[in-house]
């Protein structure tokens, strides 16, 4: 089969500053992301004067073509960039580009949707150019920016099939031939006195398959060479290839080519996943607080090369390390690390600030800084506060899996420990699905996504569901207690993952950006099946490593405990933790003070273990209430208020 984009089942490995991650042999090729949608790992801004710019929303702005239509019969293919509200909608599509105006449209070049699930070898040579000259006349030193992202197939084999082209006309007509490819047959003789001179860039060319890349990236190009004085020039992006993934292209500007310049490269992160496949933890748990490298890239688009470029970190405003200083060549780039900052275990958020500077003053400062941010969770669990240990950042991205998909499905977000502790409950932000419908929670080994530990099943309770616009502690986690707490160790990984049985519409949310081959799904999902997949959106599935979590101030009786409801008071929900040592007959009811039966339900008999149960406040009158509990003919009651 072709393009199988499945997972690499990633081995257990030691964590630290050089940790590795160690790949097995098992990979199935090209399949399709999980989500097309995406966010940026970092926020770059940018406060460039630029004397022109383009965000794609007006298609007319543009010619496509390509070169079979123009002739050239040895590329068989047809296929045109699109324009506009587009998406990639191939068997294997990745996600669309991040970019600033991704909403008002960007170009695309859908090579993956072209070559369609049956294959196909013909050699795709496509373009668009601006449709109206440029005028650069004022500016002797020019360069271009634009934002975009990609996904390099190449033929499976990094064989050097796959191109992505700047070039530049000065008459709109006179261009390098577009039956070549390489940089250096790109130079032009215009016929205006300057001899040949370079007019193409090439984007990527040491890229290998599926390697990774930012989203969006922001390239940038000194093309004085071609565009420098001149009255009027036009750009031109192509592709070639042979059914790829997709490239797309945004939010394009011309500027004056500054001589100090730097800025960050679309990097920067406070784990340093590329130089220490630590993942970001957005929430840490106290016990796993541990030291971390932050790491940034950073690129001189300035014309001189700029010394003693450093980076710097501030976390709350307080100075949290410096990298060493480096030189940097014009258009040279390269990742500056600090080393030496530990994980707080107070709770609370921190707001990690970088900064990257030079000896040289910047003549474009609003690119020299970008933040991040993660929390250190409360250790104590209070009604689903507490305890938490996540990669997700607490904002929704979208929602797994996709509302045409109905079938049985497993979420995994791998998790790493950097001390001993114990592993509770599961937490999951749900955000859809049937009421009563059946969902479960496990621990899976690190190596190979294998079942060692499981919770109770929990029936879905509409009134627990997020809609998606919840952010920090307005979400609301569903708690799956583990049917035995699960001890981890320092060095250790393991995999948090929830699973639907398919048929009841359940979706869960997702998160920030996940680096290829950290984050999985299990389901229909590709051309292999059945299987695992690697997705780049975080599941929000959660350990929680405080007690609390499972046991909600249990009171035991001979056979069973019961917790106090939580949260206490409630509004919407809130939940009831309990425990058989043996199966029971179990029913539940509900009054309000004068004693009318607000609520009563039998579960039936109830096998041995931990349950909770999810009860719905949202139409009770504020005041006092009490629920009872009968566990084989014997009968518990508690109170409960209600705001």
């Amino acid at each position: 089969m072709k393009k199988v984009y499945a997972m690499l089942f990633v081995s257990l490995f030691a964590i630290g500053a050089s940790a590795q991650h160690v790949m097995s042999p098992y990979a199935k090729g090209k399949d399709k992301e999980m989500k097309r949608a995406n966010n940026s790992q970092t926020q770059v801004n940018t406060d460039r004067e630029v004397f022109y710019t383009n965000d794609f929303s007006e298609c007319s702005d543009f010619v496509i073509d390509n070169a079979y239509d123009n002739g050239f019969t040895q590329f068989v293919s047809d296929l045109n960039f699109e324009c506009g509200d587009v998406l990639p909608e191939g068997p294997a599509a990745i996600d669309p580009v991040a970019s600033t105006t991704a909403d008002n449209g960007f170009m695309m070049i859908d090579s993956d949707e072209y070559g369609g699930e049956e294959g196909f070898d013909g050699i795709e040579n496509s373009w668009f150019q601006t449709a109206n000259p440029i005028n650069c006349a004022d500016h002797l030193f020019v360069s271009l920016s634009f934002e975009t992202f990609y996904r390099m197939w190449d033929n499976g084999s990094s064989d050097g099939n796959e191109y992505c082209l700047v070039e530049i006309s000065r008459d709109g007509e006179t261009w390098p031939d577009v039956e070549t490819f390489e940089v250096e047959e790109g130079m032009v003789d215009f016929g205006d006195g300057d001899g040949m001179v370079q007019a193409r860039w090439e984007l990527w060319p040491e890229m290998q398959t599926q390697d990774p890349v930012d989203n969006p990236t922001l390239f940038v190009f000194d093309i004085t060479s071609a565009a420098g004085g001149q009255d009027q020039i036009w750009i031109r992006f192509r592709w070639k290839g042979t059914w790829g993934y997709a490239w797309m292209i945004d939010d394009m500007q011309l500027f004056d080519t500054p001589e100090n310049d730097i800025r960050f490269d679309s990097y920067a992160t406070y784990t340093d996943y590329n130089g220490t496949s630590m993942y970001e933890v957005d929430t840490w748990h106290p016990t796993q607080a541990t030291e971390i490298q932050m790491a940034a890239k950073v690129r001189n688009i300035g014309s001189l090369d700029q010394t003693n470029v450093t980076l710097n970190a501030s976390i709350n405003g307080n100075e949290a390390g410096t990298s060493d200083a480096i030189d940097l060549p014009y258009l040279a780039s390269d990742t500056l690390r600090i080393t030496g900052y530990t994980v707080p275990t107070d709770p609370g958020q921190y707001d990690v600030e970088f900064t990257v500077s030079a000896d040289a003053e910047d003549e474009n400062p609003g690119d020299n800084v970008t933040s991040q941010s993660f929390q250190v969770s409360p250790v104590a669990y209070d009604g689903g506060i507490g305890g938490q240990y996540g990669r997700d950042d607490r904002n929704f991205s979208g929602l797994f899996p996709a509302a045409a998909y109905n079938d049985e499905f497993q979420a995994a977000t791998p998790m790493q420990f950097f001390g001993d502790g114990t592993i509770y409950s599961i937490q999951v932000a749900v955000t859809a699905g049937d009421e009563g419908a059946p969902m479960i929670c496990h621990v899976l080994d690190f190596e190979n996504l294998e079942i060692q530990a499981s919770t109770a099943e929990l029936e879905l309770n509409p009134s627990l569901l997020n809609d998606g616009s919840e952010s920090g502690d307005d979400i609301i986690w569903y708690n799956f207690i583990l049917e035995d707490p699960w001890p981890v160790a320092e060095g250790e990984g393991w995999v948090a993952s929830f699973e639907s049985y398919g048929g009841s519409g359940i979706r869960i949310g997702e998160s920030k950006f996940a680096p290829d081959q950290t984050c999985f799904v299990f389901g229909d999902f590709g051309t292999a099946g059945f299987d695992w997949y690697f997705t780049n959106e975080t599941p929000m599935i959660r350990f929680n490593m405080d007690e609390g979590a499972a046991v909600e101030n249990m009171e035991q009786f001979d056979t069973f405990a019961i917790s106090q409801n939580a949260p206490n008071p409630a509004s919407d929900f809130t939940r009831i933790t309990y425990n058989l040592e043996v199966a029971a007959e179990v029913a539940i009811e509900v009054r309000d003070i004068t004693g009318k039966l607000m609520m009563t339900r039998d579960l039936g008999t109830v096998g041995a273990g931990s349950y909770a149960y999810d009860l719905s406040v949202s139409d009770y009158a504020a005041g006092m209430y009490s629920y009872t509990f009968t566990v084989n003919g014997k009968s518990v009651t508690r109170k409960m208020i209600v705001k």
